[in-house]
């Protein structure tokens, strides 16, 4: 006979588990959040599809409002990585720049629906999303405006400050106002919103700057 004995995890080992077990759900629900709805989406349809009960879900979350919050922060930090790394990576072209502005506010149609229903349906939680990624793409947006001022492609006399303001205002209004905008016969919101983010930058923009920006422009109109 083999002596009885048990195993206790220690604490650390324990939040580690549940820590892991928790953002494996949030992606869980972020994916079903994109191609459901997040109005279809239930609890226990979340439940069901990470295999925890219904009460563990709304133990591990409190409610859906909550979950539905880190689901979308979850996408949303996803996305601000995967720009830094361009940014990282981008050396001296601006080329990179406008690409991170596109991948910054993208308009993808299950976004947009995401971006809608949010606010219709959980204004608050809607309101607290937009502010911190307002925020979080703020101090982004102007440390690649430095980063090119350094690098001698933006104007060193710019306002980095009153440009990211304006530019981002500029750009996430054209977002939010796309079903009530008329735009030229065969002008879609991405051309427009290129067109602005692009033209912004030629008008601070250094000679070399313009001359980056010809190319790129050059370059998108081949493809």
């Amino acid at each position: 006979m083999f002596p009885e004995f048990s195993v206790t995890l220690c604490p650390e080992i324990l939040y580690i588990i549940y820590k892991m077990q928790k953002e494996r759900i949030i992606e869980r629900a972020a994916t079903m959040f994109v191609e459901q709805g997040i109005k279809s989406v239930r609890m226990d349809d979340i439940a069901g599809a990470v295999g925890v009960s219904k009460r563990t879900l709304y133990e591990m979350f409190e409610s859906k409002d909550n979950l539905l919050y880190l689901a979308i922060r979850h996408m949303q930090s996803h996305k601000l990585e995967h720009i830094k790394k361009s940014v990282q990576s981008s050396k001296d072209s601006l080329a990179y720049l406008f690409e991170s502005m596109e991948m910054m506010l993208d308009n993808k149609e299950a976004h947009r629906r995401i971006s809608h229903n949010l606010r219709k349906f959980y204004p608050a939680t809607f309101e607290r999303v937009r502010k911190e990624a307002e925020e979080e793409n703020g101090r982004l947006l102007f440390s690649m405006i430095k980063h090119y001022i350094d690098c001698g492609l933006i104007l060193p006399t710019v306002d980095i400050r009153l440009s990211v303001t304006i530019l981002y205002y500029t750009a996430t209004t054209l977002v939010i106002s796309a079903g009530n905008m008329s735009l030229p016969e065969g002008v879609s919101l991405e051309d427009a919103l290129s067109y602005t983010i692009v033209n912004f930058f030629r008008g601070i923009a250094t000679i070399e700057g313009v001359h980056q920006i010809d190319e790129y422009i050059a370059t998108k109109n081949r493809k």
